[in-house]
């Protein structure tokens, strides 16, 4: 979970993508094998705002995405 452009870091390019799955209507990006959206870090079941705020702060603000996000599936 975290990084929709599937680099192995968190940064300005995966904020991007996960506003456009939240606001525009981009396609989410969706883990191999698992039903959730890259861009879902809270794992309810969609990319929303809070999910955006998530990712700025792993971005920006050196947030830890192992407290931040949810646990990935297995």
């Amino acid at each position: 979970h975290g990084d929709p452009e599937c680099d192995g870091n968190i940064d300005v390019l995966d904020v991007v993508r996960s506003v456009g799955v939240a606001f525009r209507n981009v396609p989410a990006v969706v883990d191999p094998g698992c039903p959730r959206e890259r861009t879902d870090t809270n794992c309810t079941g969609d990319t929303d705002v809070l999910d955006v705020i998530k990712m700025v702060n792993a971005a920006f603000r050196n947030a830890n995405p192992l407290t931040e996000f949810c646990t990935p599936c297995p």
